[in-house]
């Protein structure tokens, strides 16, 4: 296993060392310290504004279908999906939109047959597009743990679930027995993501060694460390043999900065770190001789690897990278919009409507502006 310390704009050097995987029933996830319990009252409202029924799409949420048929997020505590060339209205909804606030994680395998969403903060809940539902109750789980992030693997048999102390635990998705517990404690979880050939799985850290861990090896293959900034997310090439790791320095020091590295995952040794670029999410174009990069802001850039980003207008703020399967659409959201961006006309293409919610039909309406 390499671990790699990088500067914000230099590699400082190479240190060999190992980490093992910690086996299922073992024990594992008491490496990782219990999160302190929130003690909260949901229908309290502090000295802010109320919050809005129109501000109802969960962005970070949005899944798009390997054939790139359809797309999926979390609209409150429900799943919509729509037909990605028609636009429009969602072509079906799962569970019911009862509470516009509780949009959680979410994850869906390759062809959308089958979605993962919060349950509880010690269960989650497998649901088919046929609408039939199974709980997987979390085991080894620490009183206080949050699930922060769901992710399936790209063959479909595999569910990673995140805490909010850091740990990692992987489940099958066909019988869903635990089958191994990461001890990837932060006291932040960041991003997690499996390689395209779900063998192995990035998990970013804000404060803590951000690691790469071999599922099949069982130990860890690649452990980034630095002292000027925190890893937040992981982009693996099609073909895997790069890994794109975003970084940013906020609440780190004096001056906020951050950067991109690229990684070759063949001898784990980093490629190059591209400063101030993307802090947020990226994801590679089908060729893997392209990123897109999206910043946070109204619009994305697109990036020939070593040359200079160009900027596209999308008037979309995201956070998110998502890009169809023939390299021509970028899907941009923010709570309140949905569309598809053409790369080729630098326009939006389709838009998806996002439907709206009903003061008589939701929990806790009078929460809400328009409900009071």
């Amino acid at each position: 296993m390499r671990r790699i310390s990088i500067t914000t704009l230099s590699l400082a050097g190479l240190l060999l060392s190992g980490c093992s995987m910690v086996p299922p029933g073992a024990g594992g996830t008491q490496s990782c310290q219990a999160p302190p319990e929130q003690e909260s009252d949901p229908n309290v409202i502090m000295d802010t504004a109320r919050p809005s029924l129109s501000e109802v799409l969960d962005p970070d949420s949005l899944q798009l279908e390997q054939d790139g048929t359809q797309l999926a997020a979390m609209h409150g505590n429900q799943i919509l999906v729509w037909d990605e060339a028609d636009g429009g209205s969602p072509s079906y909804s799962l569970a019911e939109a009862t509470h516009p606030l509780g949009a959680g994680p979410m994850a869906a395998t390759p062809d959308f047959s089958q979605f993962a969403l919060r349950d509880a903060d010690d269960a989650v809940k497998v649901v088919s597009a046929e609408r039939a539902s199974q709980t997987i109750e979390l085991e080894h789980w620490h009183e206080n743990e949050d699930i922060e992030q769901l992710e399936i693997s790209p063959d479909g048999e595999r569910l990673a679930v995140r805490g909010s102390s850091g740990l990692v635990a992987i489940y099958a998705m066909e019988n869903h027995d635990l089958e191994m517990t990461l001890p990837a404690c932060t006291d932040s979880a960041g991003e997690i993501s499996f390689s395209p050939d779900s063998s192995q799985l990035f998990a970013a850290s804000r404060n803590d060694a951000t690691m790469v861990w071999d599922l099949q090896a069982q130990e860890t293959v690649l452990e980034l460390q630095s002292d000027d900034v925190y890893y937040t997310h992981g982009a693996w090439s099609h073909d895997g043999s790069r890994l794109a790791v975003s970084a940013t320095s906020f609440g780190h020091g004096p001056e906020d900065h951050w950067n991109l590295t690229l990684v070759d995952t063949a001898e784990w040794e980093m490629i190059r770190t591209y400063p101030q670029l993307s802090p947020t999410a990226t994801a590679f174009f089908p060729d893997d001789e392209e990123l897109l990069v999206a910043n946070g802001a109204t619009s994305i850039q697109r990036w020939q690897i070593a040359d200079i980003p160009v900027e596209l207008s999308t008037g979309v703020v995201n956070e998110q990278a998502n890009i169809s399967p023939d390299g021509s659409t970028a899907y941009v959201a923010d709570r309140e919009t949905l569309i598809g961006f053409d790369f080729a006309s630098t326009e939006t293409r389709v838009t998806y409507d996002i439907p709206g919610f009903d003061c008589d039909e939701i929990a806790r309406p009078q929460i809400f502006e328009e409900c009071s």
